[in-house]
This record gives structure tokens, C-alpha cells and sequence, in this order.
């Protein structure tokens, strides 16, 4: 061989190196369909932002750590939180026996690390299929700057199901008010749609997009200094983010409410509140093609809610052609059973609503102290949680309350749910041969969404892989 075809070869195998180091290697199998063929999704697969069902498997966070404690460290929470996946269109299997110290393995059999480099199980989890890829979000790890560490912000990350592929997609800011999902858009494609603040003080939002699939779209700045939004759904027929900002009016300053479609970047005036000196307009949740939202004005400042069908010629959101929904301020309002579940700000409960168009009073259905975060609803059911306990409640029949698991410790309002089991983090139990056990690591468990199995009797499944301690 000469020279030059041996310095050519180097260099072909330095380029090829450099291209396995940024796009990573598969690290599992691939998931296959019966027929052999890849899985491949045409649509979003979601289920509850903890997990994903992809073909036989559960793909999760093995552990789970939260970002915003004071003594959070990145690589160990990592160590433990890494992307997992097991196989559960079998039945779990475990080996129960004793090693040579006496320790009995509680992790099933069959789990697998599919990539190792990014805390997957934390509280700001956005995980969902798309196409050939898993995508899912982590703790910022990019440093500042002033070579500090930021991990209140969100990156968000892809990888193929196989471990293949690892790619970052962006970072964005986060706080409380944020939002991240993905929906369709006009023109088909699927968009990520986020709602971040643009500094650390939170003084401001902006609207942002990226389109999503085989190939990757640049981040799209949709609107600026944004003050509430109300994101379509994929029952919406009007596929927008329907979003306030303060108007033009040098005084008596006021709330504009425009639209934006996300796919085309067109603008659209959804409102002439600028003629209402002192109108207040605040978006609160969307269904389908129904937003809503709270006003109130200089002449009647308790702040009403109302709710608006979009696809009817009325554009205006001042309440004065819109339908009332409740007298006083609430927040996460959500389709249960026949009618509405919210949560009222004034006492924290969680409220009942038969119908949109009946004029009776709203239930409560559970009081501030019953519950600590609402998980999902699912029919009639609305699946609520605590730091010891997982239930759900019927809004036909207020008082059929069920425990579906209670544990010593869970790390409540995060979860998974794929229509039959609920996903959730919890502390290992001691147990008789284990008394002194000082594993204080969040794992991944699951539940039956009745609590109870054919036999009658409630069952947990630990579903992570746990380290034999030293």
C-alpha cells in the first residue's frame, strides 16, 4: 500500500470515529413489529411524560432525583436516573434468591441501559415517541458564562429506540409557568411548542416551535413577551396557540389576545380588547376548539371565567358574548367523565362541572388536604397522588374514593400511565432481611389503575435495576 492511499485510510477511519462518537451506536436491540420490520410511529405516542410503550417494551428513567435541591450533583443523579427499558409484554420475572452476603435482588430480570449520559428520571420529564426516535428531556448541563451550572433549564434530547442516534435538540429556560408539548400542526407535521421564560428573573415569556420527524426544523420564535397561552390539543380542529400579550395603548394599559399557527408563523388578531380600557385577559386551558379564560375590567373587577367555542365568527374574548363557566379563578381545567374537573385558587380544591351547558353549582370533590397533585383523569377517574399514597375518585359518585398503592415514600404528581398500569417512583420498602436498608434512591414502580389484580389483592411491580449496596 503507498503513502498517500495509507494517509487516506487514516483519515477515512479518523472521520468515521468522529461521526460514532457524535451520533452514538446502539447500545440494545432494535423493536420490532411481528413481522420483523422496525417499529415505526406515524403518530405521537404519549403517555403521561415519565414513560414510553414502545412495541413490547417500557422505556423509563431508572431512578429518579430532582434538579432543584441544593445538594443536586448531575453525574450521581445520572449514575442511577439513566435511560432504561424492560420487556413487559411478559410476565416480570425475579430472582429471589440469596447471594453469598445474605442479599436478595429485588430488580426484575430482563432490564436494560439504553444510554447512560443523561438523567432521564427527574421532574421535569417530557418523554414521548415519534417516527423511529424517543424523545425526551434532562437537566441543562451546558455551563454559563460564569462557569456555573444552570439545571432549572430544560434540554431536549432524541435517540433512536435502539440507543442509536443520540442528538440535542435545544435548551430553553423553566420555571413553574413553562410549557412543553408537541402537537400536530396545519400542515401535518408535528412541532414541539414551548413556553419559556427569556430571563432568570422570569420577567417575560416568549413562544417558541421546532419542528419535529425524520428531519429536525431550527427553534422558531412564534411571539415575544407573551403572557398566557392556551396551546391546541389533538382534538382541535383549528390546529393554533392562541396566546396574550399587553397592547399597544400608551395608557390605560390593557391585554391583547392574538393566535398564532405554529406550522406557517401566521398571526392572527383574536380579540379587540384594546377598545376596553383596563381589561385584564388571562387563558387558562383549551379543549378541542374550547379556550379558557378569566376577565375581568375597570367596571367588574372580580375576575370572572369564561369559555369560547374558536371556531364561531365572534373573536372577541371580553366576556360579553361568551358563556360563563365559573364565578371564581381556577386553573387546570380537564375533560372527565361528562362534564369538567378544575382546581379552584381560592381554596385549592378540586372541583366537578356536569356540563358546559347546565347551570347547576359545581361539586367539590376533594379538598385541599386529600391530594397534593392531580396525575391524570381517564374516563370518570380522576388519578390524584401525596408523597405516600396513589388514589383516584369517580366524579359520577363523589364519595367511591380508592388507595390504589401506598408506600413509605412516592414522589408525587410524576407518572406514567399506559391505560392499564400507572408508572410511578417510590423508596425500596424494608423488608424483614433488610431492616437496616439505607438505599434512599427513587425507583420505578407499577400499579394496576384499580389497585387490585384478578385476584382481589393490590400488586406493585418494581420495574428498576437496583445496585447491591457496599
Amino acid at each position: 500500500m503507498t503513502k498517500t492511499r495509507s494517509n487516506l485510510l487514516k483519515v477515512f477511519i479518523l472521520i468515521f470515529c468522529i461521526a460514532l462518537f457524535l451520533t452514538g451506536c446502539a447500545t440494545v436491540s432494535n423493536v420490532t413489529n411481528k413481522d420483523g420490520s422496525k417499529v415505526y410511529f406515524d403518530d405521537i405516542q404519549y403517555f403521561q411524560g415519565q414513560v414510553a410503550v414502545i412495541g413490547d417494551y417500557l422505556y423509563y428513567g431508572n431512578g429518579y432525583t430532582a434538579s432543584d435541591g441544593d445538594d443536586f450533583n448531575y453525574d450521581t443523579a445520572a449514575s442511577t436516573g439513566y435511560l432504561s427499558r424492560i420487556k413487559i409484554s411478559e410476565n416480570l420475572q425475579y430472582d429471589l434468591t440469596e447471594d453469598e452476603d445474605g442479599y436478595v435482588d429485588p430488580s426484575p430480570l430482563g432490564s436494560e441501559q439504553v444510554n447512560d449520559e443523561k438523567l432521564i428520571g427527574y421532574e421535569n420529564q417530557y418523554m414521548f415517541a415519534l417516527g423511529a426516535y424517543l424523545y425526551f428531556t434532562s437537566a441543562n448541563t451546558h455551563v454559563l458564562s460564569d462557569s456555573s451550572n444552570d439545571y432549572t433549564r430544560v434540554s431536549l434530547f432524541r435517540v433512536k429506540f435502539n440507543g442509536d442516534k443520540f442528538e440535542e435538540i435545544d435548551t430553553f429556560r423553566h420555571d413553574e409557568n413553562s410549557v412543553i408539548t408537541v402537537q400536530k400542526g396545519s400542515d401535518n407535521n408535528y412541532y414541539y411548542i414551548i413556553y419559556a421564560p427569556v430571563d432568570s428573573e422570569a420577567t417575560s415569556y416568549n413562544l417558541y416551535s421546532i419542528k419535529i420527524g425524520n428531519k429536525m426544523g431550527d427553534t422558531v420564535t412564534l411571539a415575544e413577551d407573551v403572557n398566557s397561552v392556551a396551546v391546541c390539543d389533538e382534538n382541535s380542529t383549528i390546529k393554533n396557540v392562541v396566546y396574550t400579550v399587553d397592547s399597544e395603548r400608551t395608557s390605560h394599559e390593557t391585554i391583547a389576545v392574538k393566535a398564532v399557527d405554529f406550522a406557517t408563523g401566521d398571526i392572527t388578531d383574536y380579540g379587540d380588547n384594546n377598545d376596553v380600557v383596563g381589561a385584564t385577559t388571562r387563558l387558562i386551558s383549551r379543549i378541542g376548539d374550547t379556550v379558557f379564560y378569566s376577565y375581568s375590567d375597570l367596571k367588574n373587577t372580580q375576575e370572572i371565567v369564561y369559555y369560547k367555542d374558536l371556531t364561531t365568527d365572534d373573536k372577541l374574548f371580553s366576556g360579553s358574548s361568551d358563556k360563563e363557566f365559573y364565578v371564581l379563578a381556577v386553573s387546570d381545567i380537564q375533560r372527565v367523565g361528562d362534564g369538567y374537573m378544575f382546581i379552584s385558587d381560592a381554596s385549592s380544591s378540586v372541583m366537578y362541572k356536569p356540563s358546559l351547558n347546565q347551570v347547576e353549582n359545581a361539586q367539590n370533590v376533594l379538598t385541599s388536604s386529600e391530594y397534593t397533585d392531580i396525575l391524570f383523569v381517564d374516563s370518570e377517574w380522576i388519578y390524584y397522588s401525596n408523597d405516600t399514597s396513589i388514589s383516584r375518585v369517580s366524579v359520577r359518585d363523589i364519595n367511591n374514593k380508592q388507595t390504589l398503592v401506598t408506600m413509605t415514600s412516592i414522589i408525587s404528581g410524576q407518572c406514567g400511565y399506559d391505560g392499564e398500569y400507572i408508572y410511578f417512583y417510590a423508596q425500596l420498602e424494608n423488608t424483614s432481611n433488610d431492616s437496616e436498608n439505607t438505599d434512599t434512591n427513587y425507583y420505578m414502580y407499577r400499579v394496576d389503575k384499580t389497585g387490585v389484580n384478578p385476584d382481589g389483592e393490590y400488586t406493585i411491580d418494581l420495574l428498576s435495576k437496583v445496585e447491591k449496596p457496599n
